[in-house]
């Protein structure tokens, strides 16, 4: 009797174990096709135009053997490393088996990098659209949420990152450049979900656009003075001819889930200076000595995060002080002006101090005034000053936000200056 219960134990756990592998819903690569971006537009004759940019693994991999380039897009049923197609449904991801009926595979969003929303459709509100999206299984949070300056359709069929073989290797990258200037800042989709939500902070979104040829809507964006502002733009605006015509600089901004209006580049790194987000950005000043309008060219890091005091007095009106920290390098001087001496330095430390900080407060005006959206996340700050969440929910910060004193500090250290020590005067040339 003992000898057969051990038998049956056996057994069980041997079933167990082959039942245990969890296989069952298990597809091979090649029964799979993997959608890398999806594009939302207003449609036609259904709810929504959905655009999908399939990833062609045969030309990828043709590609990386030295074979055509990995960036291209096929449009509807060709055959670049890309395939694009659209259909009108009345939402998003049902709209995936109506691609089945064209596609031999089984469509998923397991590697999908970017959700691109056409402008038109941000400024209708998104939560209807947002809220079926993240309750699928197959959706990842990480992915990017950007608005497009036209259509996302159009987006999707005229993006063309002509160095990258992988076509998800752009969105990996867009996602970690803004790092590295900070002419827009990256918003992840459940990042972005949560702050539609949030009482204390608003939404923002990269822009992005084509621009089709020529100088289109570009325009120099020249200061007083003479002087050249950089990241002075907005998607489809900068005036580069060649490459890519695909574009990401600024932000949309968001009141609830309705874009309400856009910030520039440059916007967008005082955005991130004032979130203590900004990493590294190349600007130019205004040289505060040269007796001619020029410029000095700088290397700004954020040196540590912003100090923020809150303060709420009992008629509830609320104060904020920021105190901004910065790292400039200097990396050019045009003028020829000694700015290595402590003398001059401290004049260029005060010119770059008052420019960032003139920058800032006009961001907050906007914000404040025209837009009405906190969407630096003073709130995280100011809700502390509340013991209980009914007490900060009656309280209704985004309410009192247009209303509220804002003053920002910015403070500059130059602790490098490229790669010369002292500045040398260029000695005339001799007469022939």
């Amino acid at each position: 009797m003992p000898a057969v219960r051990i038998l049956v134990l056996c057994l069980l756990t041997l079933m167990v174990v082959l039942t245990a592998g969890g296989c069952w819903g298990s597809r091979e690569t090649d029964e799979v096709a993997y959608i890398l971006s999806i594009g939302i537009d207003r449609g036609e004759q259904d709810r929504y135009l959905v655009t999908i940019s399939i990833a062609n693994p045969q030309n990828i991999a043709g590609a990386g053997a030295g074979g055509a380039s990995g960036g291209g897009s096929a449009g509807e049923g060709g055959l670049g490393s890309t395939v694009i197609m659209s259909v009108e449904s009345s939402a998003v991801i049902p709209s995936l088996n109506l691609f089945d009926t064209s596609v031999d595979r089984k469509l998923s969003l397991l590697h999908t990098k970017a959700y691109i929303i056409s402008e038109e459709l941000a400024r209708e509100g998104l939560h209807d659209l947002l809220l079926p999206l993240l309750r699928y299984r197959e959706l990842r949070g990480t992915a990017l949420v950007l608005v497009s300056r036209g259509s996302a359709r159009d987006f999707i069929e005229k993006n063309k990152p002509l160095l990258e073989l992988s076509p998800t290797k752009q969105f990996e990258l867009i996602r970690e450049l803004s790092g590295d200037h900070g002419l827009y800042a990256s918003t992840l989709l459940v990042h972005f979900y949560n702050e539609l939500k949030a009482l204390s902070v608003e939404g923002t979104s990269p822009l992005v656009a084509i621009r089709e040829g020529g100088r289109g809507t570009a325009a120099p964006a020249a200061g007083d003075g003479g002087r050249h502002v950089l990241g002075d733009y907005k998607a489809g605006e900068v005036p580069v001819r060649g490459g890519n015509p695909a574009q990401i600089i600024g932000n949309a901004v968001f009141r609830g889930d309705r874009m309400v209006g856009v910030i520039g580049g440059e916007e967008a790194r005082y955005l991130l200076m004032l979130q203590g987000k900004f990493r590294e950005g190349k600007l130019t000043v205004a040289d505060p000595l040269a007796a001619e309008p020029e410029v000095v060219a700088l290397l700004v890091k954020q040196a540590r995060s912003p100090k923020i005091r809150t303060e709420i007095d009992p008629e509830g009106n609320v104060a904020i002080d920021v105190e901004i920290y910065l790292e400039p390098e200097i990396i050019g001087i045009m003028s020829g002006i000694d700015y290595e001496t402590k003398e001059n330095k401290a004049v260029l430390e005060e010119a770059v101090s008052l420019e960032i900080q003139r920058g800032c407060q006009e961001l907050i005006r906007r914000t404040q005034e025209e837009f009405r959206s906190d969407i630096i996340g003073f709130g995280e700050k100011v809700k502390h000053h509340f013991w209980t969440l009914s007490a900060w929910e009656e309280f209704r910060w985004l309410d009192h936000y247009p209303e509220a004193e804002v003053n920002v500090t910015v403070h500059s250290r130059i602790r490098r200056t490229g790669l010369q020590l002292k500045t040398m005067p260029v000695r005339g040339g001799g007469q022939g």
